[in-house]
């Protein structure tokens, strides 16, 4: 009898121990998920940005002969969130000048905030224009398992989970 209350005893003491470790993993699942979306977003969007048209419907074969990476920043915005709405299942809910709101289709998420910076300069080497793009998305993060979800409410502070990425457009010769 005093062995069998020893192995429910260690039974329920390693629940309790290896519960925030599997909570961990998750946690860590979850920041390479959303790297690997930031990633695979901006790539679909980079290509499908570049300015080769001004308003009047024109194709500027300036840009594109002097290799200068020149972003179309509301395409750019556009592109990125329908890529971003596919890799994380989520769904655009409001844009607000370089800020998107995203909601989760299932709950599995609370909503992210994705910040896009598009700065562009003049490359001292080359003469290129060069682009810059700064995306960061953060998002409060949902603890799955009981015990943290009571930690979490007795706390008053929030676990963010966070993804940034610095990318550099350029067009090579």
């Amino acid at each position: 009898m005093k062995n069998i209350a020893i192995g429910i005893l260690l039974i329920i003491l390693l629940s309790i121990i290896i519960e925030p470790m599997v909570e961990t993993a998750n946690v860590l699942r979850e920041k390479i998920l959303l790297g690997s979306a930031l990633n695979t977003s901006f790539r679909a969007a980079k290509d499908r940005s570049f300015i080769v048209s001004d308003d009047s419907g024109e194709i500027q074969y300036d840009s594109r002969r002097e290799l200068d990476a020149i972003v179309d920043k509301n395409l750019f915005m556009q592109h990125f969130s329908e890529a971003f709405e596919d890799a994380m299942d989520l769904e655009l809910s409001s844009v607000n000048g370089n800020e998107l709101v995203f909601v989760c289709k299932k709950g599995k998420y609370n909503n992210f905030t994705v910040i896009i910076d598009i700065n562009e300069r003049t490359d001292s080497t080359t003469g290129q224009v060069v682009s810059e793009v700064i995306v960061t998305a953060e998002s409060k993060y949902n603890f799955k398992t009981k015990y943290l979800k009571l930690a979490e409410s007795s706390l008053s502070t929030d676990y963010m989970l966070k993804g940034e990425r610095k990318f550099l457009l350029f067009v090579r010769n």
